[in-house]
């Protein structure tokens, strides 16, 4: 009886170590991991486009979005506790997020400029237009017919907020700051 209650012991230890690995439950997705992945993709994304284009086109809403997407994900790092771990684990998630555009000797440079962009900076605006952004990306795809008028809206609103707010200033210098160090254009 010992032995089946021993061997029923460690086949749910296995199950749950081999669970956990498989959802990311434990320190691989904390918080700085998870933001980090999100900020990197953004990144990717905007770098990719950057490329292709020579700048961060404002008019594109994919831009908009994954600006937004940035800024949401550097949010942790403005007012945290226990910033060596926190930011650790937003430089790995970083990394991984971007698809190693962001490599392990340019993953602390980019936290601290993004810290610092956070740090200094009112990003509402830029959030906001990425929720605009998206609502109507989306309500472009459930009506096509309104997609370009709907496309123009944002479009026009995201200049206007681009033009006015130093968020977006701030944002757009701190990202050319960012693609150098990934090789620029």
């Amino acid at each position: 009886m010992r032995k089946i209650f021993g061997f029923i012991a460690v086949a749910a230890l296995l199950v749950s170590t081999v669970s956990c690995g498989v959802l990311g439950i434990g320190g691989s997705n904390s918080d700085g991991s998870v933001n980090g992945q999100a900020s990197g993709a953004a990144l990717k994304s905007l770098y990719s486009q950057y490329k292709t284009d020579g700048k961060v086109d404002l008019a594109n809403l994919n831009n908009v979005i994954s600006m937004a997407q940035l800024v949401n994900g550097i949010q942790g790092l403005k007012n945290v506790d226990d910033k060596s771990k926190f930011y650790g684990d937003f430089a790995a998630g970083l990394i991984l997020g971007s698809n190693n555009l962001v490599t392990q000797q340019t993953s602390n440079p980019v936290t601290g400029t993004l810290q610092s962009l956070v740090q200094g900076t009112d990003l509402t605006a830029i959030a906001a237009a990425g929720l605009a952004a998206a609502a109507q990306t989306q309500q472009a795809k459930q009506v096509q017919q309104t997609a370009t008028t709907a496309s123009n809206n944002v479009a026009n609103t995201v200049q206007a907020i681009s033009e006015t707010t130093a968020g977006v200033t701030n944002t757009l210098s701190s990202l050319a700051t960012i693609f150098n160090m990934f090789g620029g254009k």
